[in-house]
């Protein structure tokens, strides 16, 4: 058994994943998810407090969180023998998410909606009107503060290319071709940047993890 250490995007619980996704990584790997921590104001930061006393064997993050592996297999090169950046982000010198994604003024229920409107197409939400079954009810929500530093975090990050241009682990990259939270250049970016990395489009939006949970899952395996 391969051990996996998960990290979510911007809001993510350790809980948010669908089970099925978790299900199927499970048949080969122990799992560890873990939140965006509490301590700390930038992505780097994040990193450092995430990362694990022995290496992994695969690193895997959505979203915010591959930002944050991109910054941890910068800091530690030898943290994991390989890596899987899902719907990475490449920093703020590429396209940004629209300005709903980081609009808190109305609470966390707003913003949770307009969330799930930018992360699948306007067709799949339209064949799939009930999504509480592709999202399991957290246990512990982020708090709004936490949300606020994690939303700045992120749009200050300038990304790691320069660095990631030595990283020798192998890399999947997982983007959705649909992406408007980040768009698929910043994928297309970081799999020119980096050395050993291989690429997947699937035809979604963002959150491909939950609309095709098997799919993300297979191929996650097939690359271990």
């Amino acid at each position: 058994m391969k051990n996996a250490l998960i990290i979510p995007g911007l809001g993510g619980a350790a809980d948010c994943w669908a089970p099925i996704f978790t299900g199927r990584l499970s048949t080969r790997c122990t799992i560890e998810s873990t939140p965006l921590p509490e301590a700390g104001k930038t992505i780097r930061e994040f990193a450092l407090e995430l990362l694990p006393d022995a290496p992994v064997d695969v690193l895997i993050g959505f979203s915010m969180g591959s930002a944050v592996v991109q910054e941890m297999i910068t800091l530690r090169p030898n943290i994991a023998k390989k890596a899987v950046l899902m719907a990475p982000p490449a920093g703020n010198m590429y396209p940004q998410p629209p300005e709903d994604a980081n609009d808190f003024s109305s609470g966390r229920g707003k913003w949770s909606l307009s969330m799930l409107e930018m992360m699948f197409t306007p067709e799949w939400l339209a064949s799939h009107p009930d999504i509480s079954e592709f999202f399991p009810r957290v246990k512990q929500p982020i708090p709004g503060e936490r949300l606020i530093r994690q939303s700045n975090a992120i749009s200050d990050w300038e990304g790691c290319l320069d660095a990631l241009k030595n990283a020798l682990m192998p890399v999947l990259i997982l983007a959705g071709r649909y992406d408007i939270i980040t768009p698929l250049i910043h994928s297309e970016t970081l799999n020119k940047t980096i050395p050993n990395a291989s690429m997947t489009v699937f035809d979604t939006g963002h959150g491909f993890p939950w609309q095709s949970p098997l799919e993300t899952a297979d191929k996650i395996l097939e690359f271990l």
